[in-house]
């Protein structure tokens, strides 16, 4: 994304034509409604009169995203010292300034600059900003002018450099201080489902309610935010179908959070619990399925299933065919979440189009997937080794119940993190190793030549331990062209 002059903004949208104006935006990166140029058009015509400085309407960043999290921002301009924010609203409440201003403030704080953050509305012509004590003020235009005239803004060629999504992307599990603490946002589909699913539930009825979304979409701290709301207040109950990790045991043992592995449904007495929250529903055998929901509806409880169907690890999970049941049983139409905001683009690309050749490619920045190609088992782990004591996170493929099965020999010795433990967890940089076993069934990654049919499926697994990722991934290959092959056309694409 380009700086951009405002006045020059506006003059362009004035006088060019529609095609014209179109290639304009796109060169600044530049995406904006009509109604914001017009508001936009308002804030410049009073500052115009109170000012003879044309160097403030200079070098705006304008309706700049986040990547990964997508948190936009109206106006931007950035400086060695302070940041200012302007955002640009035609009408407005006072309460939905002060909430979005508190979360601006949140976000642009981590750039460890002086902030000043104001809200124009348009059709009142006026200013807000927020007071030391995060109340909502009106101030003159002077105070604006004062501040920008204060800065010393240069040419920025990388805005992203200044943001660093893990800052925001809060998990319950891995950040779970700040999840406690309650510092992190939801989006504002994440804040739509969140009040629907409390409004139902506070129906005198049960209510049975579905949350669904792929990897990276915000499902589990959506989730466990709504465990959270409705805990303060009533009796509820975490289930987990997997193990139970640090976040979790923190929860319960630091937080005072009640949440128990599925494995603890059927001597769990449900009768007291307002809520009860399923995490990784499509994990959960058959008969547990068919107990919850039969206590559910017998006390009258509310109950919500959180899943997500391509997190199965074996065969049996996807036979049990959980979401179908559930989505017979739910009260109202399941909630999906699709947009990925845990995962930056290129990643969650790669990942893709890695699984799947019928995935269109992109040419896409890879600068955050890392390729490393071995020809044995032997030198592979002494890399493994290398990138683990660089603060990579090193995930081994589940070993088998009752034997022992190729890819457990890269699998690297002493570390307890595997495909099943990690489910629902995310990390910055996330290793995974790809086998001579696996190659492409037609279009789609799968495995070949095992001796004996393995319990958890390799190919699940592998997609469990790369969805782990927040910002980088590193594949280690082994002896394994077509794969590798795979990679580079990914890519490389022109």
């Amino acid at each position: 994304m380009k700086q951009v002059n405002i006045i020059s903004l506006l003059s362009a949208y004035n006088d060019l034509n529609k095609p014209s104006f179109s290639s304009y935006l796109e060169y600044h990166s530049i995406e904006l409604r009509v109604s914001e140029l017009k508001d936009l058009k308002s804030l410049v015509d009073i500052l115009i009169t109170k000012t003879k400085n044309i160097a403030l309407f200079d070098k705006y960043f304008i309706g700049y995203k986040i990547p990964q999290i997508s948190k936009e921002f109206d106006l931007l301009r950035i400086d060695d010292e302070t940041v200012v924010n302007i955002e640009l609203k035609r009408t407005s409440t006072e309460d939905e300034i002060l909430t979005q201003l508190i979360q601006n403030k949140y976000y642009l704080n981590f750039l460890n600059k002086e902030l000043h953050s104001f809200t124009f509305v348009a059709d009142t012509g006026k200013l807000y900003t927020l007071d030391d004590q995060n109340q909502l003020v009106e101030v003159s235009f002077k105070k604006l002018i004062e501040v920008l005239s204060s800065q010393n803004v240069q040419k920025i060629n990388n805005i992203d450099s200044y943001f660093d999504p893990s800052n925001y992307l809060v998990s319950p599990f891995n950040s779970t201080k700040q999840f406690i603490k309650n510092k992190y946002f939801l989006t504002a589909h994440q804040e739509e489902i969140k009040k629907a699913t409390l409004k139902q539930f506070a129906l005198p009825t049960t209510s049975i309610i579905s949350i669904i979304g792929n990897a990276g979409t915000g499902k589990t701290l959506l989730t466990y935010d709504i465990a959270k709301d409705v805990s303060d207040t009533k009796e509820t109950l975490v289930i987990h179908c997997g193990y139970l990790n640090e976040g979790h045991v923190a929860l319960r043992d630091k937080y005072g959070w009640t949440i128990i592995p599925a494995l603890n449904i059927i001597h769990t007495d449900l009768s007291k619990y307002y809520l009860i929250v399923v995490d990784e529903a499509q994990r959960i055998y058959p008969e547990q399925l068919d107990h919850l929901i039969k206590e559910v509806k017998k006390h009258s409880t509310n109950i919500l299933f959180s899943y997500d169907g391509q997190q199965t690890l074996r065969k049996g999970e996807e036979n049990n065919n959980v979401a179908q049941t559930i989505e017979k049983e739910v009260t109202i139409p399941k909630f999906e979440l699709t947009d990925k905001i845990r995962t930056n683009k290129e990643v969650a690309t790669f990942i893709n189009c890695l699984f799947s050749k019928r995935r269109n490619l992109k040419k896409l920045n890879y600068e955050n997937i890392e390729l490393y190609y071995f020809n044995n088992n032997a030198e592979a782990k002494l890399f493994l080794s290398q990138l683990q004591n660089e603060d990579w996170k090193i995930i081994n493929y589940t070993p088998d119940r009752t034997k022992t099965l190729p890819y457990e020999h890269h699998n690297l010795e002493g570390v307890e993190a595997n495909a099943h433990k990690v489910i629902g967890q995310e990390f910055n940089n996330v290793v995974a190793v790809i086998g001579e076993h696996f190659y492409y069934k037609g279009d789609y990654l799968s495995t070949r030549n095992y001796k004996e049919n393995p319990y958890y499926h390799p190919t699940k697994m592998l997609f469990q331990i790369v969805s782990r990722t927040r910002i980088k991934l590193a594949l280690i290959i082994i002896n394994n062209e077509e794969v590798l092959n795979r990679c580079m056309e990914i890519m490389n694409q022109k």
